[in-house]
């Protein structure tokens, strides 16, 4: 479980995140959203280490969190794969980074295999289109085994077709491994397909101002009472 308790990051004197209090419990996804500017990646800088500058509390499992004793799996918008790698070199990355967690081969060809990119893995990124590339590196973040799976708005520049056939496969994947996920995005409609929980941010400072359980997620075949869901939700904040 990853508790946040009063986090506060100032970037001089703009206040970017403000009286910020979240519980991500184990297993489960929470779907984070919000306008531009609403401080959703400086939440996930500091989950990244990236930002050590803040007030608050963080705890993974009631310890201290530190990102240098949590596994933390990032895939963000624009992919994070290195191009003068192979999409193979790039999904087996986990391997040198820390070849005691990643999952072993056979499972990670059982990855490959369902994110539909076997015949991919002798190209580069450069050769792939977008959903392709997105494809390459759910199964990295995956095989790397996280504690906690940080996901930065990783379907917004895909056409609508391509993002909703790569949250298919994310979540057919999530179902298999359950990680501890946290979903940034600025689309109602991807929140409400991906989250278990949604979790609203304003503008200004960055805070919560409405958390909701998600009644319909992964019920894909419930598509008219998902868009009654979401407008509910538009209706209540205000967006």
């Amino acid at each position: 479980m990853l508790s946040i308790k009063n986090l506060e990051v100032k970037y001089g004197n703009t206040v970017a995140l403000s009286d910020f209090s979240l519980t991500i419990k184990r297993g489960e996804i929470y779907s984070l959203i919000g306008p531009s500017g609403c401080g959703k990646s400086t939440l996930l800088k500091v989950l990244c280490g990236i930002i050590k500058d803040y007030e608050g509390d963080i705890a993974f499992n009631d310890k201290v969190f530190s990102p240098k004793d949590v596994a933390i799996g990032y895939v963000p918008q624009q992919y994070g794969l290195l191009e003068w790698k192979t999409i193979r070199d790039n999904i087996f990355l986990p391997y040198k980074l820390n070849p005691d967690k990643a999952l072993k081969e056979p499972e990670v060809s059982a990855i490959i295999s369902s994110l539909e990119i076997d015949d991919l893995q002798s190209r580069y990124p450069s050769q792939l289109s977008g959903g392709q590339k997105q494809r390459a590196a759910l199964a990295r973040a995956f095989i790397s085994q996280p504690d906690i799976l940080l996901m930065d708005e990783p379907f917004s520049s895909l056409d609508t077709f391509t993002s909703e056939a790569s949250q298919r496969l994310f979540l057919r994947l999530w179902e298999k491994y359950k990680v501890t996920t946290l979903f940034i995005t600025h689309n109602i409609h991807e929140a409400v397909s991906i989250g278990e929980h949604i979790v609203v941010m304003s503008k200004s400072p960055g805070k919560i101002i409405h958390q909701v359980e998600n009644p319909l997620f992964n019920v894909s075949e419930y598509q008219e009472e998902k868009l009654r869901f979401v407008a509910s939700i538009i209706n209540k904040i205000g967006y």
